[in-house]
């Protein structure tokens, strides 16, 4: 499933803000702080179903990388 959304250009700019603000050395918050900013300008522009597809994603751990088992001999 795919589609175009149409995002606010201010929201554009405070997540590539936020972004180099979560990159910067001398930033006052840890990455994550930024990082959940981000989280929560984005998540208002998805769809009921993109939002259930999240929670599959987290629930069944899709961001690990598949187990890979080999058997030397």
């Amino acid at each position: 499933m795919s589609g175009t959304v149409i995002i606010n250009d201010y929201d554009a700019l405070d997540v590539v803000l936020l972004c180099h603000a979560a990159l910067a050395q001398d930033s006052p918050e840890a990455p994550t702080f930024y990082i959940n900013q981000i989280l929560n300008l984005m998540f208002g522009y998805l769809t009921t179903s993109q939002r259930e597809e999240i929670e599959v994603y987290l629930a069944e751990k899709k961001y690990l990388p598949d187990v890979k088992i080999e058997i030397s001999k």
